[in-house]
């Protein structure tokens, strides 16, 4: 069941924004998982979701694989100091 959830909450957060635990929890049981906000916790941090700003000035949960890959997307300005 564990692992099942894991994928689930990988999934909802790559197919929308997820900006709370509460969020997520409630996604989780209309999906059919019987999840308390702790359990959900437990999972965030196992997965090693992390919260990160949008554009709009939001913050959502992110795997650490998709920052790596926005952060990748970034363009990089050097600047030299004289």
């Amino acid at each position: 069941m564990k692992g099942s959830r894991h994928a689930q909450i990988l999934a909802i957060i790559d197919e929308q924004q997820v900006e709370t635990q509460e969020m997520l929890t409630s996604i989780l049981r209309k999906r059919g998982y019987s999840v308390t906000q702790a359990t959900v916790s437990r999972d965030i941090r196992e997965l090693k979701i992390r919260k990160v700003p949008t554009s709009d000035g939001k913050s959502v949960y992110c795997t650490l694989e998709k920052l790596l890959h926005r952060l990748q997307s970034l363009p990089i300005h050097f600047v030299c100091l004289q």
